[in-house]
Order: structure tokens, then C-alpha cells, then sequence
């Protein structure tokens, strides 16, 4: 069955006006002749007039492309991996077709997944049929991790983990460091001795839609076996349709790599996960004045995933990072535990402007002392819930700001976070109640954030969100269990546009969160808050 593409949009037919006459030199006669010789396709080119002179073999989902050549004119059909796709024939000259490659979602098949499938552009005219040799990829790969027990030697079984990782078209070794094929940033060959992988075997190929990126995304697993190499240590290259990707390699445990830790200030009782690479034997976890010792934490098979149960909370004045140990290095972050980040921990270190209905403050009987709670066993519409408000204190100073996030960090990239325990009934499709914020510099307005931006269906009370209510960084929000809830100060007017040096100068007066619901739908709010920071997470 053939998809069709029925749509063009405004954008894609302004772009197509303006790189037409760069890319097409003959006359409007000529263009739009009746036709007659052989169709010819001679190349595929880019809409983007900056790329407009460059040709090449592969496109994305989604990419509009112009294809080119010779006795264009008068096309009935366009088809690409053997799928009737739409172009538009008032843009139909004699020498070029705009295209728009369809999206997965709308149905188009990738090659990758369907053998049965050609990668080629097929044109039909009135006069003749031309085809093309053309890949539509499957996205760009990356390497997640190697795993294979140490030391690795000729013929040992290697699997690699990744994202992407169809279509290859090459995979070898290389002496290269990753830092210095990251140095090349793409400009150059990736050189040094290379070693081939010649038997590279597909385990695992699983395409879904990433929820978060709304983009297909394959889960890939690889196998292949260990060649002779005539070094201990480099990168593994993996060339696909889609680009490269490489990742270090070591014949004995390498250094371990932190990719990301779950929070930077875990509750008692929180599952502190700790993401990344060479986990290997891990020795210890220490953070501040707190060493973990390997009974108190556990380490994932692949070697990729460190959990640990937080119960020990490192002094206020020990060192703010975190260090991962192996007997192949040490790794370490900062920022973890930063007792400089915090507004409140509802212990007495700030004040409760007392306004009504305010959040019960609960003693959680740990020494994470006190939390703020919202309680409310079926919330129906309001415009005026449960809140926190709180401000440094009554003679109108600011709360302290951290001088441990870097002054040129961007409003995006710095956060308001509070540690979360959600048994609530947001997120399930049939609430719609919402967290509102308000922070107010020193001297000016409030500055109010709705999660809430408008309604999806009125009549059935269905409200569109902008993200999860009280989601994390990955626009998750879990129930039944402490994470972390963060939101950009880049949300408020107050704070849009500007670094955070300029941020600490205006100041943080006052900030409040409460429960909403515009909605005439009911539903259970219960939910614990704790520390309340700002905190650095910076872009990747």
C-alpha cells in the first residue's frame, strides 16, 4: 500500500520560490515545455539556499529536497523507497521537482526496516520514467556502550549499544583518542590505524516514537567479533547512512564517564541513579564528607547504571562533588549537594509569607526535617489552591543566589528545582489541574508561570499543558517515589534573555507554587515538596 502526501505547506512553497530560480537556468518556455526526451535525474539538492550548490545521496523524514535534472517536465508521479509521494506540479519545471520527504508518521516506510523496498527516487513523466539511487535514513546514530569482559582480546564476543545504528556502511577501530576525532569536529577524515569490523551482526532493531523529541528513534543493539588490534586503547567508529559515531575504547577498564545523575539533591529515601560508562569494579561512590563502600550501592550488569538508596546526607561545609572510583580512574561532578543553590528547606531558613490556603508543613521524622505538603482529596475548579509562598525575610532582602553557577549560563539553562513525592491525579488524561508559580525580583511585579495554556476541547473540559504537571528534566513526572522537578527560569518575564550574573543582580524577592484548576473535572492532589533551589543544568 502507498502513502501519499497530500499537503504542502506555506513555508515549504515560499522556500521553494526562492531557491528555484537560483538552481534552474533555463527560460519559463523551456521549463514548462511539452515535453519530450528521455527523463534524466542528474543529482538531489537542498532547499536551503546557503546548501543550494552542494548534491548528495541521502535525506531524513521530513527534509524538502529539490531533485534535478534533465527533461523534467510534465511528471505524473514522484515515488521515493517505492512510496507515491506529493510534489507540487506548479513548481514542476523541466529541470527540477520539489519534494518534500514525508515523516514516519505519516506512514512512510524506511528501507532500513522493509527489505523489500529500494532506496531510489522514481519519477514518472508523460514521457518516460527516470530513477535515482537515493537513501532516506533512519536518524543520526550515536554509541551508547561497549560490552565485553575485560581484558578484551582477538575473538571475543563484543555487543555495542546505541541509538540509530542501521544502514552501516562501514565500522572499524581506530588508535584515535574520541577527544581527537571530536577536535576534528567533522571537517577531516577520521584518520590514525584502523582496523575493520567484518562481521557485524544486527541483535536488536527496535524503532519506536521517542514521547520527549516526538521523533522515531531506533534502540539498537550490535554484535561482532573482537579483531586482532595492534593497540590497547582508541576509539570504535561506526559510519551509517545517517552519520557517525564512535565511542572510546580500552583493552582494560578505562576511566569511568558520568553522562547524568537523577537530582543533585536527593531526599532520604530517593534512588539516586547515576548514568554513564566503566563502571567497572567500582570501588566507592563519595560525595562531600560520604564515602559509599560497594555493598551500599549497586551497579547494573551492563556496566552503564549505578543505583544507590540516598541515606546519608554529606555536611553542609564538606566539598559539593560527587566521584565515582574504578580501578581504571576516578570521575567526578559538581554541584552535587550544594547547600549555596537552596531557597528553603522548610527548616526555619526562610519565611513563610503565611498567606491562605497555605501547605501544611509536615515533619518527615529524617533528617531531611521538614516538607510542604498538598493534601486536597478531591480538588474541584478554582482559580486560588494550596500554596507555598515564601520570601527570604521581612526586611525585603533577596534570597541568597549560588556563586557556584557560572555567570554567562543562560535563563534556560538555570532552574528553579524542588524535590517531588506525587500521589496526585495529574498527568492521567482526565485532570486538569496544574501547578501556577510566581517569582518577583526585589522592586518589581510579579512574574506568573501557567503550566495551563489553553483547551484542547472546552466542551469536554480538556485541557492542553505544556508539559507534564511537575514534570523533570526528561518531561517525566513518576508517581509514588521522591524525583526531581525542575523548571527553567527562562518562564518568567522577569528573568527571559538574560545570564545569570544579570539575574543575581535583580534578585529573587519572593517566589510561590499552588494548586489550580480551571477545570470543572475533580481530582486528588497530594503531593510533598522539599528544597526548594536554583540550580545549573547546562545545555548538552
Amino acid at each position: 500500500m502507498t502513502t501519499m502526501i497530500k499537503r504542502i505547506s506555506g513555508s515549504l512553497l515560499m522556500v521553494a520560490l526562492f531557491i528555484v530560480p537560483q538552481i534552474l537556468f533555463t527560460s519559463c518556455s523551456d521549463s514548462n515545455s511539452s515535453g519530450g526526451g528521455t527523463p534524466e535525474i542528474t543529482g538531489v539538492r537542498s532547499c536551503d539556499p546557503a546548501a543550494a550548490d552542494s548534491l548528495f545521496t541521502k535525506a531524513s523524514p521530513g527534509q524538502v529536497i529539490a531533485i534535478i535534472g534533465h527533461n523534467l517536465s510534465n511528471v505524473m508521479k514522484v515515488y521515493i523507497n517505492d512510496q507515491e509521494v506529493y510534489f507540487n506540479p506548479n513548481m514542476n519545471t523541466d529541470h527540477s521537482v520539489i519534494v518534500n520527504v514525508p515523516s514516519e508518521k505519516n506512514g512512510f516506510k524506511l528501507t532500513a526496516f522493509n527489505s523489500d523496498l529500494k532506496d531510489e527516487i522514481r519519477i514518472e513523466t508523460t514521457h518516460g520514467t527516470c530513477t535515482y539511487a537515493f537513501k532516506i535514513s533512519a536518524g543520526y546514530p550515536s554509541l551508547q556502550r561497549i560490552a565485553a569482559k575485560y581484558p578484551r582480546e582477538t575473538g571475543d564476543i563484543i555487543n555495542v549499544y546505541g541509538l540509530n545504528l542501521t544502514d552501516i556502511e562501514e565500522a572499524y577501530f581506530t588508535n584515535l583518542t574520541s577527544e581527537e576525532i571530536a577536535a576534528l569536529k567533522g571537517r577531516e577524515e577520521i584518520g590514525g590505524t584502523h582496523v575493520a569490523i567484518t562481521d557485524m551482526k544486527t541483535v536488536r532493531k527496535e524503532r519506536n516514537l521517542n514521547a520527549m523529541t516526538n521523533a522515531y528513534e531506533t534502540q539498537s543493539q550490535l554484535s561482532f567479533t573482537h579483531p586482532e588490534l595492534p593497540f590497547t586503547e582508541g576509539t570504535l567508529v561506526i559510519v551509517t547512512a545517517g552519520g557517525t559515531a564512535y565511542i572510546p575504547y580500552f583493552k582494560t577498564p578505562g576511566a569511568p564517564v558520568i553522562l547524568s545523575i537523577s537530582n543533585d539533591m536527593p531526599q532520604i529515601g530517593e534512588t539516586l541513579v547515576i548514568t554513564g560508562r566503566e563502571f567497572v569494579d567500582v570501588s566507592s561512590v563519595k560525595y562531600g564528607d560520604v564515602t559509599l563502600s560497594p555493598d551500599e550501592f549497586r551497579v547494573a550488569e551492563s556496566e552503564d547504571t549505578i543505583y544507590f538508596d540516598f541515606s546519608k546526607k554529606p555536611s553542609e561545609v564538606s566539598a559539593t562533588t560527587l566521584t565515582v572510583a574504578t580501578p581504571g580512574g576516578e570521575v567526578s561532578v559538581d554541584r552535587f549537594y550544594d547547600h549555596s543553590t537552596i531557597l528553603t528547606t522548610f527548616d526555619g531558613d526562610a519565611t513563610d509569607n503565611g498567606w491562605g490556603p497555605n501547605a501544611t508543613f509536615v515533619d518527615s521524622g529524617t533528617s531531611d526535617g521538614v516538607y510542604a505538603y498538598f493534601n486536597v482529596p478531591e480538588e474541584g475548579q478554582q482559580w486560588w489552591g494550596v500554596m507555598v509562598y515564601f520570601r527570604k525575610d521581612w526586611s525585603g532582602n533577596s534570597f541568597p543566589l549560588s556563586d557556584n553557577i557560572p555567570g554567562d549560563a543562560t535563563a534556560d539553562e538555570v532552574y528553579f528545582a524542588v524535590n517531588v513525592l506525587s500521589n496526585s491525579d495529574y498527568n492521567n488524561g482526565s485532570f486538569f489541574g496544574y501547578i501556577r508559580y510566581m517569582f518577583q525580583p526585589i522592586g518589581d511585579a510579579e512574574n506568573q508561570y501557567d503550566n495551563h495554556i489553553g483547551w484542547e476541547n472546552y466542551e469536554e473540559q480538556i485541557a492542553l499543558l505544556e508539559n507534564p504537571v511537575l514534570g523533570d528534566i526528561n518531561n517525566q513526572a513518576p508517581t509514588g517515589k521522591w524525583y526531581r522537578h525542575v523548571l527553567p527560569l527562562s518562564k518568567f518575564a522577569c528573568y527571559q534573555g538574560l545570564k545569570y550574573s544579570e539575574i543575581k543582580t535583580i534578585g529573587l524577592n519572593q517566589f510561590r507554587f499552588q494548586s489550580i484548576n480551571q477545570s470543572t473535572t475533580r481530582g486528588k492532589v497530594d503531593v510533598k515538596f522539599d528544597n526548594c533551589r536554583i540550580i545549573y543544568i547546562p545545555k548538552k
